[in-house]
């Protein structure tokens, strides 16, 4: 009888023992701790989207619905702008708004446009618009010097920032390079055509002469010098203008009003 009891002590030792490990091994993976997420790799997060050098998040501004206006190159016998060799230094751009000399200008307002006159070379034609303060005076401007027996005419007036950059395109194609081509023709953003408030003159009777410096040598410039004053117009870029752009004796700009002036405020504090 005591062997008995020996031997089921010894088992019941081994079954407690068996019991308590089974235990001790549910309680440690009971408590085991849960690992935290895993980070997401960099492939997986999402990416933002890369921009090109030199590329722009604003786009330009979208061309006015005033009936399209055909560019300089349309007629190749007046597109012959100033010889190069004649252009005075030109900066290269210092601030946000000035590109190698060139300034800043946004487009008028649509509504505000007013028919000035016609360019006419042979039996080519085309109708020119200004700002409705520019072109009353224009109109003036143009009946005057028809006193004096001079027939001004407009050739080029408000242009759009589309047309603008077509016509620089082309420059940029002929010449090269932006920087040569900056010397003779705005960058689209950059031309005073923008404003409604410039006009590029000829006269009627030599048309051989316009949008040349040559105009300079008509009897037309020699009245405009001194009477264009008189019916708020200027001489945009003369000779050795602080703006480094080329003398252009057929560019002017009216400055008549408030609004107009202010237009031109950066580039007449120069």
């Amino acid at each position: 009888m005591k062997g008995f009891q020996k031997i089921f002590g010894q088992f019941q030792f081994v079954v407690i023992s068996l019991l308590t490990t089974a235990v001790i091994v549910w309680l440690a993976a009971s408590l085991q701790l849960v690992p935290a997420d895993s980070p997401v790799s960099q492939e997986q997060s999402p990416q933002p989207s890369a921009q090109s050098p030199g590329e722009t998040s604003q786009p330009l501004p979208p061309a006015t619905s005033r009936p399209p206006s055909p560019l300089y190159e349309s007629l190749p016998s007046i597109s012959n702008a100033p010889s190069p060799a004649k252009a005075p230094a030109t900066p290269a751009a210092s601030a946000p708004n000035n590109y190698y000399g060139h300034l800043s200008y946004a487009e008028n307002e649509d509504n505000r446009l007013v028919n000035v006159g016609e360019f006419v070379r042979g039996t080519y034609r085309r109708s020119e618009y200004l700002d409705q303060e520019a072109a009353a005076a224009f109109t003036q401007l143009v009946n005057a010097a028809a006193d004096a027996n001079l027939t001004l005419q407009p050739i080029s007036g408000f242009r759009s920032v589309n047309d603008q950059k077509e016509l620089f395109d082309k420059q940029v194609q002929k010449l090269g390079s932006v920087e040569a081509a900056t010397k003779l023709s705005a960058p689209p953003g950059f031309s005073e055509h923008h404003t409604g408030y410039a006009i590029d003159i000829g006269d009627r009777n030599q048309p051989e002469k316009d949008l040349k410096v040559a105009f300079e040598d008509t009897t037309a410039y020699e009245w405009l010098t001194n009477n264009a004053r008189n019916y708020g117009f200027e001489l945009s870029f003369p000779r050795n203008n602080a703006q480094g752009v080329n003398f252009e004796p057929w560019h002017w700009r009216y400055i008549g009003t408030s609004r107009a002036a202010v237009q031109f405020a950066s580039a007449r504090n120069l």
